[in-house]
């Protein structure tokens, strides 16, 4: 694939779907061989080489075993790349994901790796420098782009830093003047300090250090200019090994306790992005010239309303889109379950990329359903029903802005904590491959998970056109062969009481009704949208409804015609005139024909 332009092959789209969970035997191939060929790829597209992307995000440890010591590692996830991405244009069997999301991989003591012992190190669990540069440069030829995870509000308590600021403490050393102390947050008291926050005692004396997340997890002074100078030195770093992005953990509690912003976060993480740019730029401005940034970094902000996440927008970075997403069974859940209206949930998407967009012209919203901290939403949030598995995937891949995909979320994978006191690990699993050829893992250990992976593996689903597998890889082609989706912007759209398209607020107000389903009960059933893009324009059907189908009236949209589709239950989209029948389940994209 080439670096600045990637040519594309692409087939039509068509999902074939099932109502309701199938046993393995059905969606999968079995011992019976391949059920499907999938069709080679015919028409053509480009995707810009900007970071509006299709991201992947890889828990190292559970992804694939190199080695055979039953834990993930660098190599494991090269062997696999051809998954994600094989580089070959004339393919249906890869994802066509163009960006992969590495949790962290820097030396840790813990099995996921969130307290960095060592930020300019590959943890020797996961392999070496010389496995990172081979992966940058298998991705290079498939044209993905890495993102980092980069812990900065904390670092393990084995750091170097931190055992210096320990040996002061030990020393009756001043917290406010001594060089070690002052990269962390410590404290004299005989009693725990009263200041918002979580302290720990340094054993055998009254010195307490401010630790959120944990006791082996120290909060770091993010004040402190060596600090600040050591990031820098960290970000130019792993830019010049060949990451193009940054995923930054614990953005809010960088300066907090909470998910809120506050000034202090406003401050810290505009520094931060003006000077990722600054510094990506200096690596990439030859080679990737006229992107409006040359650092993309998308922060972990689990709530504190729209508009902190909107403050947060406005320092730079993007933010996960929490409100849409899968954990608090709103947005794309709430959607497809029946607890959000159709219309209602275009309202919110819609509004969340003009918040964001509002404070900065560049943003990209960051979608997505579940990911490591959350419960996995197959089973948590759609009861292993395939086909509402399949419409979250439809809403999430084709809305603007970039999609995140959790490792095996594309076959339905299953893993949650059933209490507070249940571990993290139950929610990221060994990668369900169902071939031992692939590398499968057998860490983190799991404890009291008490499902199973019934809607089965990558080796039950790869051949199997019904398979959620497949249906994941047709839609991510929809995103690939549309630029417009990623990067364009949303405008809603409902039915009004002839069924016909038209504006919200224009529809609501000409029928002196207070909301759409009272207009037109569809708008509760299907979701309308657009997507514009440098003057072009894709329009979005998805008929959320269980067993209701649709007709409308698409003449405001006259010469557009179906261009992509998919079937999430039993019926494909049709157009007749101007007249498009929407079967229960079934997605359709209208655009207007390329000209010959």
């Amino acid at each position: 694939m080439k670096k600045n332009i990637l040519k594309k092959i692409f087939s039509a789209v068509a999902a074939v779907a099932v109502a309701t969970v199938m046993p393995l035997s059905a969606i999968g191939c079995g011992n019976d061989g391949p059920t499907w060929t999938p069709p080679q790829n015919t028409d053509e597209y480009n995707i810009p080489q900007d970071y509006a992307r299709t991201y992947y995000e890889v828990f190292v440890r559970s992804f694939s075993d190199g080695n055979g010591d039953g834990i993930g590692d660098l190599q494991g996830l090269i062997k696999n790349l051809d998954y994600l991405n094989d580089g070959d244009d004339s393919t249906m069997t890869d994802l066509g994901v163009n960006g992969i999301w590495l949790m962290p991989i820097n030396k840790s003591g813990s099995y996921h790796k969130y307290d960095v012992i060592d930020y300019y190190q590959i943890d020797d669990e996961y392999g070496t420098l010389d496995d990172f540069k081979q992966l940058v440069e298998e991705c290079e030829k498939r044209g993905i782009w890495i993102q980092m995870d980069l812990v900065l509000n904390h670092t393990s308590n084995q750091h170097a830093w931190f055992k210096a600021a320990v040996a002061s403490a030990k020393a009756g050393k001043r917290p406010t003047t001594d060089k070690a102390m002052k990269k962390y947050v410590f404290q004299v008291s005989e009693d725990m300090p009263t200041d918002k926050g979580t302290w720990h005692k340094v054993a055998g004396t009254n010195y307490w250090y401010l630790g959120n997340f944990s006791g082996s997890m120290p909060d770091l002074n993010l004040d402190n200019e060596e600090v600040r100078a050591e990031i820098l030195t960290i970000v130019e770093y792993w830019l010049k090994k060949g990451v193009r992005s940054f995923r930054l953990d614990a953005v809010p509690w960088a300066y907090n306790t909470s998910a809120n912003y506050n000034q202090e976060n406003g401050e810290f993480w505009s520094w931060f992005c003006q000077n990722c740019d600054r510094l990506g730029r200096q690596v990439y401005g030859e080679s990737t010239p006229d992107l409006p940034v040359y650092c993309y970094n998308v922060g972990e902000v689990w709530g504190g309303g729209s508009d902190s996440i909107k403050s947060f927008f406005r320092t730079g970075m993007s933010c996960f889109n929490y409100e849409m997403a899968a954990a608090y069974n709103k947005g794309f859940s709430g959607a497809v379950n029946g607890n959000d209206r159709a219309y209602s949930y275009v309202t919110k998407q819609v509004r969340n990329q003009q918040d964001a967009l509002a404070v900065d012209p560049n943003a990209l919203l960051s979608n997505f359903l579940s990911c490591h901290d959350n419960n996995r939403s197959a089973g948590n949030h759609f009861g292993f029903d395939v086909a509402k598995i399949k419409q979250a995937a439809a809403l999430y891949l084709l809305s603007a802005g970039n999609a995140y995909i959790y490792y095996g979320e594309e076959i339905g994978a299953a893993g949650e904590k059933y209490g507070d006191n249940e571990p993290d690990s139950n929610m990221r699993m060994p990668f369900n491959w169902g071939d031992a050829s692939k590398g499968i893992t057998t860490n983190p250990p799991q404890t009291n998970y008490e499902g199973t992976q019934e809607l089965g593996s990558w080796a039950s689903q790869t051949n199997n056109e019904n398979s959620i597998l497949t249906f994941y890889r047709e839609t991510i082609k929809i995103r690939n062969r549309f630029p417009e989706i990623a990067r364009g912007v949303m405008k809603q759209y409902a039915l009004d009481a002839n069924s016909g398209l038209g504006d919200p607020d224009e529809i609501l107000e000409a029928s002196g009704k207070k909301y759409l389903d009272s207009v037109n009960k569809l708008n509760d059933n299907v979701a309308i949208y657009t997507i514009t893009y440098k003057d072009n324009t894709l329009l979005f059907f998805h008929n959320l409804s269980e067993e209701k189908d649709a007709t409308i009236d698409v003449s405001a949209f006259a010469g557009y015609e179906i261009t992509a589709s998919l079937k999430t239950r039993s019926g494909s989209a049709t157009l007749t005139g101007a007249s498009l029948g929407l079967p229960a389940g079934a997605v359709a994209v209208l655009a207007l024909p390329k000209a010959a």
